[in-house]
């Protein structure tokens, strides 16, 4: 999607905004043109209906402001809910009941702020946060990345089941990541991975003084293991492939990062793609140029997880992630501390490209940002 077509319905709701007084106005002048760009054909009624009566299973109905359909004027694909011009999105919505029965996703707008809803975590029942969000005016609007997520929405890219599924296996991949991560950290406080784990090696009673031994000696076998599964050939051979794509993008052979904001350097677009992939809201990540570095906060600079230093003499990140933490979980590269005022740990590159190596450090220290653990001295320097 063009992003130029979201500058076009900022401004119109600039200039005219005290005529978009009823949700008719909004419809017609902001949410339709919007839907259009993505390629629905708002005047084929077997596409798309304005003021369409929904009967709901319990008996009850409602009317939708814009129904959207498969082509075949019976399939819904999507519903929209559209309020008055600054409108509390939050406010439950009388069109979730027609969640189910194939339906899956709910867009509530104001026109400015749009909020997307699923069933997610419990087919035929609207989840209570938003599947995705994005504003087109105001101090939260950033048409690069609305644009990017709307194209998701497209008519020709819009498969209601394959984006559910996508949602569903990021959600347990990421319930997994957790619970894997906890267990290699301390394996002794998760009974049943440990009797899985020495399963056909211990072959003994596990009472507890024998869990409590294999449990030491679990926790010192990790590091030794994830270390020999990121062997130094693992490593030289993604170092080479980083390398190349690096080159391949400086050529012009094939297209940076979509989306990247005006500016942008192309190593906060990364830092904020891992963030992302770490269930952070791209919307959330700001950055900030300072005279030292590029700072990256979640949703204010200074609560920072991630600092750039691009110097003319070398490269480096700081984080929040003690030093030896972030060594277990970056190799091949230079981790020592940062000086006190920069961060806790800092790890020396050679390239950008070299950032997506980093990805597991990065998510940790994003974390830890999210839950509040950073040292006195990590705020530091703002």
């Amino acid at each position: 999607m063009d992003a130029r077509i979201l500058s076009t319905l900022a401004e119109t709701i600039e200039r005219s905004r005290e005529l978009l007084a009823s949700r008719e106005s909004i419809t017609q002048v902001l949410v339709l043109p919007l839907l259009r760009s993505l390629g629905y054909a708002v005047s084929n009624p077997l596409e798309l209906r304005c003021g369409e009566p929904l009967a709901f299973a319990d008996g009850g109905s409602a009317t939708a402001d814009i129904a959207i359909y498969e082509g075949d004027g019976k399939t819904l694909r999507m519903i929209v809910d559209v309020r008055p011009l600054g409108s509390s999105l939050w406010a439950p919505s009388v069109l979730a009941k027609a969640i189910g029965d194939g339906l899956r996703f709910l867009m509530i707008t104001d026109g400015a702020r749009y909020q997307i809803y699923a069933d997610i975590q419990s087919p035929g029942t609207l989840d209570p946060t938003p599947f995705c969000a994005f504003a087109v005016a105001g101090p939260e609007a950033d048409h690069a990345i609305a644009s990017q997520l709307l194209s998701r929405f497209s008519r020709d890219a819009f498969e209601p089941r394959a984006l559910i599924s996508r949602a569903e296996d990021e959600v347990l991949r990421s319930a997994l990541r957790e619970r894997l991560t906890h267990a290699l950290r301390g394996p002794a406080g998760e009974p049943d991975f440990l009797r899985w784990l020495s399963d056909g090696v211990y072959e003994g009673k596990r009472t507890r003084p024998v869990l409590e031994r294999l449990g030491r000696l679990a926790e010192e076998a990790v590091t030794p293991a994830i270390l020999t599964f990121l062997s130094e050939d693992y490593i030289d051979a993604l170092r080479l492939r980083l390398r190349a794509a690096s080159e391949v993008v400086g050529l012009g052979l094939i297209a940076g990062p979509e989306g990247r904001p005006a500016g942008e350097p192309e190593a906060i677009t990364m830092i904020r793609s891992i963030a992302a992939r770490a269930g952070a809201d791209p919307a959330d990540i700001v950055h900030r140029e300072t005279t030292n570095y590029h700072g990256v906060g979640l949703k204010t600079p200074s609560r920072w997880f991630v600092r750039w230093f691009d110097g003319s003499r070398r490269r480096a990140l700081t984080t929040l992630v003690p030093v030896q933490e972030a060594r277990g979980l970056v190799r091949g590269f230079v981790v020592e501390e940062a000086p006190q005022s920069f961060g806790i740990s800092r790890v020396l590159i050679d390239e950008p490209a070299q950032i997506w190596a980093l990805e597991a450090l990065l998510a940790r220290s994003l974390d830890i940002c999210r839950r509040g653990e950073q040292l006195p001295l990590a705020a530091a320097g703002e």
